[in-house]
């Protein structure tokens, strides 16, 4: 683009030569080269700031680790990877014997316990006996119940459902292996597609003409020679080059942090079916978001428009 307007300013150039008959010398030239540099200079400046661009655009997602609340062996994968799944559809099952047996174990003590508890009370009220028993096998009654549900609890957590609406994308267990209960050994992979964000990264010096509803121009290098048209949503309140965590050590400015990037979140507009792409969650893009409200400045906006147009183009000349 800067190489198109520099021709365009030389043939302007030129016709003004020509067409006012300018005498060709050091002093008629030395304007022109120094004219074209300081239009050209203050031309890509303004557009730089108040129609900034960003080389570090990408749809993030949130994956959820499916690790049971129980340890038993795999028994059947009833979800197929990368198919939709619904909150609630059930993943896999585990091997149930020994959760359910001892589910039917407390569930029976707990009757005896109950009947203990109602003999007990018969009988303090026909013969006068001991109010202790009767407190005891409350108690008992009490903590059986409560081990009834927790068994309860392990028993439904080996049918293990999804988490929200989504898909597998690795399922790393297969019928007769041993699931454990250690986050960091997850069965499977789950992608929580109610959580997509598409999130450009912008230098910190156009902050100030980044705001909630500017137009936005999309191009991916996956699909050359299109761009997709999207609006800005908001400007994340946070950086991670800020952060503190608690430690040892004390905060100290000897350590040299990158000026980090402001992220910008963005959403594409109603009549931009980018699905019909199949892009795969995590691609990633460039981003060129438009200041439409100055009243001088709006104008140049058509440059950075024709700008990441012509890069998406050529994304056609990649040979690898």
């Amino acid at each position: 683009m800067e190489t198109l307007m520099v021709l365009t300013y030389i043939t302007l150039c030129w016709v003004i030569f020509k067409v006012f008959k300018i005498p060709v010398n050091k002093w008629s030239l030395t304007t022109s080269v120094l004219g074209g540099v300081i239009l050209l200079s203050v031309t890509l400046m303004g557009m730089a700031y108040y129609h900034p661009g960003s080389q570090s655009a990408r749809q993030y997602f949130i994956t959820t680790p499916i690790v049971p609340n129980v340890r038993a062996k795999v028994k059947e994968i009833k979800v197929e990877p990368n198919a939709k799944v619904n909150k609630g559809d059930v993943l896999f099952t585990l091997e149930d014997t020994r959760y359910r047996t001892a589910l039917e174990d407390l569930k029976a003590q707990l009757e005896f316990a109950k009947k203990r508890l109602i003999d007990t009370k018969e009988l303090r009220r026909v013969a006068g006996g001991s109010k202790f028993d009767i407190h005891e096998y409350e108690k008992q009654v009490g903590s059986l119940t409560a081990r009834v549900e927790s068994a309860q609890f392990d028993l439904d957590s080996c049918i293990v459902r999804a988490p929200s609406n989504g898909y597998v994308t690795q399922v790393r267990a297969r019928p007769g292996q041993m699931a454990v209960t250690i986050p960091a050994l997850p069965v499977m992979t789950f992608v929580n597609t109610d959580s997509i964000a598409f999130i450009a990264g912008f230098s910190q010096e156009p902050l100030l003409n980044i705001k909630p509803g500017n137009p936005a121009d999309v191009i991916f290098p996956s699909i050359p020679g299109r761009s997709f048209q999207a609006h800005v949503v908001k400007v994340l309140p946070t950086m991670a080059e800020g952060e503190i965590a608690p430690e040892r050590r004390m905060f100290s400015f000897t350590t040299q942090l990158p000026p980090g990037q402001i992220p910008v979140m963005l959403e594409f507009d109603k009549d931009q079916n980018i699905s019909q792409y199949n892009l795969p969650l995590g691609v990633d893009g460039i981003v060129a978001t438009y200041d439409m409200k100055h009243p001088i400045w709006s104008h140049v906006a058509i440059i950075r428009k024709i700008l990441i147009r012509m890069q998406s183009w050529q994304f056609f000349l990649r040979f690898h």
